[in-house]
């Protein structure tokens, strides 16, 4: 195992956070008492991680808490740019937004209102691959009885507080799991708090939008270029598909637009007819992906998206196990190839077609 990091919150939060968390030990032993038989009746969930994935794959732990809790009020704390995401998970009550950057820390000091009346009877701070030093600190101002948390992230490498001791979680869950969903899992499992390994997105009434039949998705970029498909690759097998009957629809992304014009450019190309959607913020591009019969993406937050709205989902990955992240679904096949170009086409068409 790697020597242990150091936990350098900027502007001494760590400090902050730990000063913050201590509870005299009768209330942190009487909180965890009362999540212990299922009496908690307040609780504070911090997930800020900026990434879809990240926050999708928690949401089965979301759900243990709500079926552990039924009659609790359960306040989740996430980022701007996930609360579409957030608003859609049936098992939250009420989602506080925590700005980005600078004025992120500054407004820890505004929520202590929103967060601290009444004080909740415990804060779980889901982190899976990295420890996140703003969730720690909005954990800690909350005056939760009871902090729960991971010093031990990513592949296993321990967090250090001050003299190499954890100084915010009271109950510092270990890691047992290989996928991200059970990780996360275990830390409410302590609770007596389940549920399926099975990643949710709830659509409004009316909110899916109506596709063909055999619309199949496209969507070929990831945030590592290293971690993409060919985009010979995705013509050639859009192509196929298109010729049996399928309706291809590609999806642009505003971070790199490239890549998709030029698949659906291919196909118009081969006289295909190809859909093409153009990016769009996360609440319209959810019921877009939700009409699908299948999705062809990389490893991605897309991924995640389809595979939490029920929709199949084809997945390419490199640089990373699909055991630790891919959707865990029968309707979703994930195949690996380092480096990534070594997927075949066929590959990818015969998962395709298993699937439809």
């Amino acid at each position: 195992m790697s020597p242990p990091q150091e936990f350098r919150p900027a502007a001494g939060a760590a400090r902050l956070a730990a000063r913050l968390a201590r509870r005299p030990r009768e209330e942190r032993d009487a909180a965890r008492a009362r999540l212990e038989r299922g009496e908690a009746r307040r609780l504070l969930v911090v997930k800020p991680h900026d990434q879809l994935g990240d926050f999708l794959v928690a949401t089965p732990a979301l759900a243990a808490l709500r079926a552990r809790f039924p009659n609790a009020h359960i306040k989740l704390v996430t980022r701007e740019y996930l609360a579409p995401l957030a608003r859609r998970q049936a098992a939250v009550d009420e989602v506080v937004v925590l700005p980005r950057g600078g004025r992120a820390l500054a407004h820890v000091v505004d929520l202590v209102g929103a967060l601290g009346a009444p004080r909740p009877d415990a804060a779980f701070v889901l982190n899976s691959v990295s420890r996140s030093r703003t969730a720690d600190l909005v954990a800690a101002t909350s005056g939760a009885s009871l902090i729960v948390g991971r010093s031990l992230v990513g592949a296993g490498t321990p967090i250090a507080g001050p003299a190499g001791r954890e100084t915010v979680y009271d109950v510092d869950v270990p890691v047992q799991g290989e996928h991200q969903v059970e990780r996360l899992l275990e830390l409410v499992r302590w609770t007596g708090a389940d549920a399926p390994p099975r990643m949710t997105l709830a659509l409004r009434p009316g909110e899916k939008v109506a596709r063909a039949i055999n619309a199949i998705g496209f969507h070929p970029t990831a945030a590592n270029a290293l971690k993409c498909w060919p985009l010979e690759s995705f013509v050639e097998l859009a192509a196929r598909l298109a010729n049996a009957g399928a309706h291809p629809i590609v999806f642009d992304t505003p971070k790199e637009p490239g890549p998709a014009r030029a698949l659906a450019a291919a196909l118009q190309q081969r006289s295909l007819a190809a859909e093409f959607v153009e990016a769009a913020p996360l609440d319209t591009f959810i019921p877009q992906v939700a009409g699908l019969a299948l999705m062809v993406c990389n490893d991605s937050g897309v991924m995640h998206v389809a595979a939490a709205l029920g929709v199949p989902v084809v997945s390419f990955h490199s640089l990373g196990r699909p055991a630790e992240w891919a959707p865990r679904s029968e309707t979703a096949i994930a195949l690996h190839g380092e480096p990534i170009a070594a997927i075949t086409v066929d590959d990818a068409e015969r998962a395709v077609r298993k699937l439809l």
